[in-house]
């Protein structure tokens, strides 16, 4: 019970970080950092998939209700709650498997977990900016503000991914 109070408390923090702070930001026009996937991201591999859609469902919902994504953000994060388990086995080599008592999380090390948050945040960012766009017109600053923000988004979900295995994961 504890721990997923923990992953509520996550949720709310991350999303009231990305709807009044960085979604304010005016770095420039192809940075545009987006940490609420971690929701999705740091969610246990153990729970079912339909949990996790329905997670991601309420959590695209609410962004797209805050900053008048017009369902971008839902039809972003969805897809996320489904790839995971696949992006998981091919970025770390490690899937779940029957009879497992421990987290599968709690057995990656932090670059394994790291690398894996990073490879779905950045297919979360191309699938964004794709939608956001619906052009391949100007493709290379489509390419420039998928990678600089993925890159911007990463570095600043290092700390929270830390913290996150920290307090959460190792509980």
């Amino acid at each position: 019970m504890f721990k997923n109070l923990s992953y509520l408390w996550m949720a709310i923090v991350l999303i009231l970080l990305q709807i009044f702070i960085l979604d304010q930001l005016s770095i420039a026009m192809w940075l545009r950092p987006m940490l609420f996937p971690l929701i999705v991201i740091l969610l246990p591999m153990e729970w079912r998939t339909i949990w996790v859609l329905l997670i991601s469902l309420t959590v695209g919902v609410v962004m797209d209700m805050s900053l008048g994504g017009v369902g971008l953000y839902t039809a972003t994060l969805l897809p996320l709650a489904i790839i995971r388990r696949t992006t998981m086995y091919l970025t770390t080599r490690r899937g779940l498997e029957p009879g497992d008592q421990t987290s599968l999380m709690s057995r990656l090390g932090l670059r394994q977990l790291m690398f894996y948050v990073a490879a779905m945040i950045l297919l979360h960012h191309a699938m964004f900016f794709l939608l956001e766009t619906l052009s391949l017109e100007n493709v290379l600053h489509l390419v420039a503000t998928i990678l600089l923000s993925s890159l911007l988004s990463i570095i600043i979900a290092l700390p929270i991914v830390h913290l996150f295995t920290l307090k959460i994961i190792d509980k």
